[in-house]
């Protein structure tokens, strides 16, 4: 009986032991608090996609006789969290399968799946997390390849963040992923045997808590590719090195929202005939909302991407952008967004020329409040490619509907 008043003890004790006090932890905290939906011990954050209901002018992004065709994207998503013992351990599954739909072009119809889940601890001065992902989807993967192939993701890690002190904090994490594209034929290209690869990333962070939704770090990372065929092994597989450094502004609603992150990258492929990268690289995205009208955004995304063009291991892609958002009345938002694109290829040949693409992107939006922070939008999209290579130069102009969760 002593041993048993002992345990029972220790465990009204645990509360207060593993109460969150990591950022981590806030955070998590603040995303259950949120879900609307409560059912037995699974709290349920539910969604709805609606994305790209309206005319593509371009299916395939062809230069010449293009495809016009009605498509839309729908289906159900959640987030589902089942804390254990007062949210001392949570474990969470986020799916969504979704079915794209074309009108003429049937052979471009598909059901997509996405799924992600995670098991996290949450200490007073520690937050441990396990996660995996899953997806299975027809999608345009980046602004190289025209078409949607078929892509499985494969992935998991783990990841562990200490507080030092009352504001600093340092994390270690481990990820890997294994992508896997069907087999089709693109421009003589095989995309199986050019793109699927497992990716391992190690990663050491700092943070410092300027306040309470304003946080400093600085992240090392270390990357290693591997190619799953032999050939494609020799010419491709690489290892890379980066350091970070910037801003994170955490609010869910804010003035500023969003991350600064600038860093300098060494990309080094084992082919010593294959020019390495040393550079910079990065992956900001800001907000701020100037007054009850007026919002404005800036974006800079810049990295290493794998290429399929030839003798071309990877290509550098640089994409700022900027944007603004007016409210005229609390439940209308009109939208302009402009980003100006540009692939960099560093290997060419008399035959082949070093590649270089440019492309801009302009978009607009009219948002319709529908309930607190959800809104439909009729949107347009203009796409511009335009390359040093012949047969590369498209235009794509896309008009529909477009659902969001954040007016």
């Amino acid at each position: 009986m002593r041993t048993v008043r002992i345990l029972a003890a220790a465990l009204l004790l645990i509360p207060a032991a593993l109460s969150a006090q990591t950022w981590r932890g806030q955070a998590l905290e603040r995303l259950m608090d949120n879900a609307p939906w409560r059912f037995g011990p699974f709290l349920i954050q539910p969604s709805l996609v609606i994305a790209n209901a309206g005319v593509d002018s371009n299916v395939y992004y062809q230069p010449t006789n293009p495809v016009k065709d009605f498509t839309l994207t729908a289906g159900p998503a959640a987030t589902f969290y089942v804390p254990v013992h007062r949210r001392a351990f949570v474990l969470s599954l986020y799916g969504s399968p979704q079915y794209v739909w074309y009108s003429k072009t049937e052979q471009e119809r598909s059901w997509n799946y996405y799924f992600r889940g995670a098991a996290q601890i949450n200490l007073k001065n520690a937050f441990f997390s396990v996660d995996g992902v899953y997806s299975d989807a027809r999608e345009r993967y980046s602004t190289e390849v025209d078409v949607r192939p078929r892509r499985k993701e494969l992935g998991g890690g783990a990841s562990t963040l200490l507080r030092l002190g009352y504001r600093t904090s340092f994390a270690l994490g481990y990820r890997a992923v294994r992508y896997d594209y069907e087999a089709i034929d693109y421009q003589g290209f095989d995309l199986r045997e050019r793109l699927n690869r497992r990716e391992n990333y190690a990663t050491m962070s700092f943070y410092y808590q300027a306040a309470e939704f304003r946080r400093f770090f600085i992240d090392l990372e270390y990357g290693r590719f591997d190619f799953e065929s032999k050939t494609q092994a020799a010419l491709r597989n690489a290892e890379s090195g980066a350091v970070y450094g910037g801003l994170e502004f955490t609010q869910i609603s804010g003035r500023i929202r969003g991350r600064l992150r600038l860093g300098y990258k060494k990309f080094d492929p084992k082919n010593p005939l294959t020019p390495a990268y040393d550079g910079l690289v990065g992956d900001t995205q800001l907000s701020a909302r100037l007054n009850r009208m007026i919002s404005v955004r800036g974006s800079y995304l810049r990295d290493v991407q794998f290429s399929i063009w030839y003798g071309d291991a990877y290509y550098i892609e640089t994409r700022p952008g900027v944007g603004v958002s007016f409210y005229p009345l609390f439940f209308i938002r009109l939208d302009y967004d402009y980003s100006r694109g540009s692939n960099r290829y560093p290997v060419g040949t008399s035959e082949d020329p070093t590649r270089h693409d440019l492309y801009n992107i302009h978009s607009g939006g009219v948002y319709f409040r529908i309930m607190r922070t959800t809104a439909l939008g009729f949107i347009v999209s203009w796409w511009d490619r335009r390359s040093n290579i012949e047969g590369q130069d498209d235009q794509r102009l896309f008009y529909g509907l477009n659902l969001t969760y954040d007016f």
